[in-house]
Parts: C-alpha cells; structure tokens; sequence
C-alpha cells in the first residue's frame, strides 16, 4: 500500500503535471502567439500593395489598401491571441479540478470500502 501511495502521490502526480505544462507550452506553438506578437502591426498575409510608379490617386488608394490590411491583421493576431488566453485558462482550470480528484481518488476507494464493510455489518 506504501509503494502504491508513494507511486501515486509522487511519481505520477509529477508525470501529471509536466503532462499540463507540455500542453501548455505546445498550445503556446499551436497558436503561433510569438509570432502573432512580433507581427501584431504587420500587414495581413503580406498583403501589400506597392506604390512605386503609381499615380497620386493611386498611392492614396494603395497606402489606404495597406493601412485596411494592417488594421485586419492587427484584430486578426489580437482575437488569436484572446483565444489562446481562454484556451489556457481552460486548461488549466481543467488541470486544477483534474489534480484535486487526483489527489482525492485514492481516499474515496478506501472511504467506499471502509463504506461496504460498514453496509455488510448491518446486514
């Protein structure tokens, strides 16, 4: 029973841990939030338009193209990176409520045998 609990307890509580850190970080690289904030003012997917050899109006309309495409980008990255938030905090609610059930089972088991003796001394 000892080695279980020091299996239990120590062991595979930390596995379970460095489990939730892994994911946190592989969700950090899923949703490219590095690179969503080195490029937060960036124009979207390169979509720029040039002005050389352009007339005025056109250099007017070109550099409104690319203001329009680096306000996409911007909200773009910033509700990516909101969601990455929501997603972490997810998880790691999850985790908590996961680890506190964890660390709980082993008591439950031995409060529901301690619980069936009980019931068959009754009877």
């Amino acid at each position: 029973m000892v080695l279980f609990l020091t299996w239990w307890y120590g062991e595979k509580f930390r596995n379970i841990l460095e489990y939730f850190g892994v994911f946190l970080v592989y969700l950090f690289d899923l949703f490219s939030v590095r690179i969503c904030l080195t490029t937060l003012f960036s124009v979207w997917r390169r979509d720029r338009v040039n002005y050389k050899g352009l007339a005025l109006t056109e250099i007017f309309q070109a550099w409104s193209l690319n203001i329009a495409s680096r306000i996409v980008g911007f909200f773009v990255k910033i509700a990516t990176i909101l969601v990455y938030i929501l997603v972490s905090i997810a998880l790691i609610v999850l985790a908590i409520v996961f680890l506190g059930l964890w660390l709980l089972f082993p008591l439950v088991i031995i409060g529901l045998i301690y619980l069936g003796f009980k019931i068959m001394a009754g009877l």
